[in-house]
């Protein structure tokens, strides 16, 4: 009966998958978590102070996603085996979600773009 026990999967290999969400998710609470500690201080610079802010945390977020993203094509260039199918598919989920959390992050800053500071 052990015989047709599958091995399970590591669980850095789960958490890799996670990674590019996870930077999605830390840009996205740390430009709104700003937008709103700034709003609520004085008004002199909050225009300046968030448009720094929304480039700093941008520029870190999409840096950490092409590295992320330049590991996973790095680590893709031999042809996989027949038993490392699930390995390729593993990476190639990796890249698409470094892909779609880019483009989150994107998305995200816009408003900040687009609209002024405290606008409400």
């Amino acid at each position: 009966m052990s015989a047709a026990i599958k091995p399970v999967r590591p669980f850095g290999d789960f958490l890799r998958v996670l990674i590019a969400p996870a930077i999605w998710f830390a840009h996205f609470s740390l430009v709104y978590a700003a937008e709103a500690l700034i709003c609520i201080g004085p008004p002199a610079d909050q225009a300046t102070m968030m448009g720094w802010i929304a480039v700093l945390v941008t520029a870190a977020a999409l840096t950490g996603l092409i590295i992320l993203a330049a590991r996973l094509l790095r680590s893709g260039n031999t042809a996989p085996s027949r038993s490392d199918r699930s390995e390729a598919w593993l990476r190639r989920t990796s890249l698409l979600l470094t892909l779609l959390s880019a483009l989150g992050v994107v998305w995200t800053t816009l408003p900040t773009a687009v609209l002024p500071a405290c606008a409400l």
